[in-house]
């Protein structure tokens, strides 16, 4: 959903409906107010934690994901920083990460100051080395625990079940 468009009632009913998945997506794009206003996206970083800390505070155990771009048009360098602050603070199960690319009949269009495409290469390479790490704490503390699985089928050349459990994280298993 869009952020500007999540409400605090969608979490209190993902917390009283047993049979939704306990994975929300997020997309945030970016962790810098002024880059989320070059991008039109109707909300700050401040009214995004707020959404946040919803989450965080459910009953529920909520995994959650979210999509970043780096290297927007005007993007600074603090910016970049701010996204990857955000990171840290947020603590995503999962990202969806990308260099900005021109796309036709956008308002980033009109947008002087491009970043060079290396830039954006070396920022989106610190962005997902930072979410691995991530990843990896989180994921760990899973090991040795019991999750409920959707069973998607079976890998023969593995002998491993594929599945994903009710945070939407993918596991094969025997």
């Amino acid at each position: 959903s869009h952020p500007r468009d999540f409400t605090r009632d969608i979490v209190d009913a993902i917390d009283r409906t047993q049979s939704v998945c306990n994975q929300v997506h997020l997309p945030v794009q970016s962790g810098s107010t002024a880059v989320l206003a070059l991008m039109a996206r109707q909300y700050t970083r401040e009214e995004y934690m707020r959404r946040i800390e919803w989450l965080k505070s459910s009953r529920r155990q909520i995994a959650l994901s979210t999509d970043i771009i780096v290297g927007f048009p005007g993007e600074t360098e603090a910016d970049f920083e701010d996204t990857l602050r955000l990171l840290d603070e947020v603590e995503y199960d999962s990202i969806f990460s990308f260099k900005y690319s021109v796309r036709p009949n956008t308002p980033a269009l009109s947008l002087g100051d491009h970043i060079p495409e290396e830039e954006k290469g070396r920022r989106l390479a610190i962005l997902q080395e930072r979410q691995r790490g991530i990843q990896l704490r989180l994921n760990a503390k899973l090991v040795g625990t019991i999750q409920e699985v959707l069973v998607e089928g079976f890998n023969s050349k593995s002998g491993q079940w594929i599945g994903r459990t009710s945070q939407n994280r993918v596991l094969n298993f025997t």
